[in-house]
């Protein structure tokens, strides 16, 4: 296949022998070097059926572009609103004026010389492409004159180059929920918020003793929660009480703070002791919670400031949130997805002897 620089070669050749045999030099066709645009393509924004896209056209001069000299782009019917956005016309920013558009032809106009070979740029911006039944290419023509075409340009050089117009690709692929929470027993740590925990039978997964309770004199035990979730929408953790903690005698160790049973005060508070006031019962002891979890307060209604070491109380019917983040987690950096909460009992001297005891549960729910 011969190339542009071997067509050009033997075309000079034949003029030469030409002068050699008659001694005269045959007439210069009007067009010098119709396909010598090198480098020439099309890149274009989206190529699906009927969207809307850019059109970026790259592409070499061989010759000089005379002030006055026009760049075309000539789009062929099916692409429309050609002219509906904006051209612009590249040459080091500087060069070309605003561009014009006629049906289906964009036309840049020289303001000065651009001497010599030259990589430009085109860009067409919100032209619709066509919606052919299936996939089919277009020739779209880039061509370069002396002159606008209505005052008589030659056409110097020219390309053709195509885009493929077809369906978009879809791309799916599916992600499995997942969700681990896991309760572990803590030996002595500090939480976050200052509170500390004396575990002085120590707790598991499982069980939380506070051990025997001495009048006026507090008990701390404390457990680990750990979330490791990749719900879009992060979790929140509750929990909540079967009853406040009761003996065999339906004698009760209320909640905090001073509350008759099943009513334990949900606003966060610093820790007080019973008040402990003869023949009313719910002030004799109580039980409270808080939590480290530093990301909770700031999830409005429902959500406790701890990050002072307040505590609140349990009630039969409402869960008590005591973790939360806003997204993934890994189950082990702290406010994200890791967290210790602490129980807290104290009774006075009036509190019934016997045996206390209650179920708590936690439950995690994560939102996808």
């Amino acid at each position: 296949m011969k190339t542009k620089k071997q067509k050009r070669f033997i075309v000079a050749m034949l003029v030469f022998t030409m002068v050699i045999m008659y001694g005269i030099v045959p007439s210069v066709p009007i067009v010098n070097a119709v396909d010598s645009l090198t480098n020439a393509k099309d890149t274009i924004s989206d190529s699906d059926r009927g969207a809307v896209a850019t059109h970026t056209f790259n592409f070499t001069t061989q010759s000089t572009t005379a002030s006055g000299g026009v760049w075309r782009v000539i789009y062929p019917a099916g692409f429309t609103g050609v002219g509906g956005g904006s051209e612009t016309c590249g040459y080091g920013g500087s060069y070309f004026g605003a561009a014009s558009t006629s049906g289906q032809i964009i036309e840049c106009i020289a303001t000065a010389q651009v001497t010599g070979a030259t990589s430009s740029q085109i860009i067409v911006t919100g032209v619709t492409n066509p919606n052919p039944g299936s996939a089919t290419s277009y020739a779209i023509i880039i061509e370069k004159y002396s002159d606008e075409v209505a005052s008589g340009g030659t056409l110097e050089e020219r390309v053709e180059v195509r885009v493929a117009i077809l369906d978009d690709v879809w791309m799916t692929a599916r992600v499995s929920s997942s969700l681990t929470f896991t309760v572990t027993g803590t030996t002595t740590p500090t939480l976050n918020n200052g509170i500390v925990c004396q575990n002085p039978v120590g707790t598991t997964a499982s069980t939380t003793p506070f051990g025997t309770l001495t009048a006026g004199v507090p008990v701390t035990i404390c457990q680990d929660l750990s979330v490791t979730s990749n719900a879009s929408d992060g979790y929140t953790v509750t929990v909540e009480q079967s009853a406040e903690l009761t003996n065999d005698g339906l004698d009760t160790i209320n909640s905090f703070n001073n509350s008759p049973d099943g009513t334990g005060s949900t606003t966060a508070v610093a820790w007080t002791s019973p008040l402990n006031l003869l023949d009313q019962k719910h002030t004799y002891g109580h039980m409270g919670l808080t939590s480290d979890d530093a990301d909770l307060h700031s999830y409005g209604t429902g959500y406790n400031n701890f990050s002072t070491g307040n505590f609140v109380g349990l009630s039969d019917t409402n869960p008590m949130p005591v973790m939360h983040h806003t997204g993934p987690s890994l189950g082990t950096t702290p406010n994200i997805g890791y967290t210790t909460i602490a129980y807290r009992a104290e009774i006075g001297s009036l509190q019934e002897a016997g045996d206390y005891e209650t179920q708590i549960t936690y439950i995690c729910t994560p939102i996808y």
